[in-house]
């Protein structure tokens, strides 16, 4: 029996594609058609790609600041350079502690040169001038030197720089102990106060 518009399609088996039969009528007219698999969901180029979560680097700020300088404590550009006149530097005397003295008036002064004991006392116009002495100390051994290096006035305040000098590892020094002293006078001048500059050095000396 051959029914008419009777459509007979044979699909190939699990391939997703192959041949189609058409009959139509009585022609036997078969024309292959070919049955192309369905095309895959191709992406949608309107979707973007993720974004990197990772958030970029923030620009870090330098907060350290420079720290201010402080110019020497001598070093002031209005302090006024005063004459001085040495007395003395000894290095055997009769003061045993370290000291930082300014003597104004004649009694201080005799006191002072009493327990120094070096030999007869200067004398002094404390009328116009003052005395500054300074005492390093007993020393175990010599070559320890004190000595006042400057003497300056700002607004009324007296300022004195002290250098003490030790030997260094490679000097011979005498074994007797020691108390470096130096005194000097400061001519025409009566502070309203006064201060010290400390400096530490260390003779060097060959082997």
């Amino acid at each position: 029996m051959h029914p008419r518009n009777v459509l007979l399609v044979w699909l190939a088996a699990a391939c997703g594609g192959g041949t189609m039969h058409v009959s139509q009528g009585e022609s036997g007219n078969d024309t292959p058609v070919s049955l192309a698999p369905e095309p895959q969901g191709a992406p949608d180029s309107t979707l973007k790609s993720p974004t990197d979560s990772t958030p970029s680097p923030e620009a870090v700020q330098d907060t350290a600041r420079t720290q201010q300088g402080y110019a020497p404590y001598g070093a002031d550009e209005n302090a006024t350079n005063l004459e001085i006149r040495r007395i003395g530097e000894w290095s055997h005397t009769g003061i045993r502690e370290a000291r930082r003295m300014v003597i104004q008036d004649a009694n201080a002064w005799a006191e002072f040169w009493s327990e120094l004991g070096v030999g007869h006392r200067p004398a002094v116009d404390f009328t116009r001038d003052i005395v500054i002495a300074v005492a390093a100390g007993e020393r175990s051994s010599g070559g320890y030197e004190i000595a006042i290096t400057r003497v300056t006035q700002v607004d009324g305040e007296l300022r004195a720089e002290v250098r003490e000098t030790s030997p260094g590892p490679n000097c011979l020094s005498a074994s007797s102990l020691t108390q470096p002293v130096d005194v000097i006078v400061v001519q025409g001048v009566k502070p309203r106060s006064w201060s010290f500059v400390e400096q530490k050095a260390v003779r060097g000396c060959s082997p």
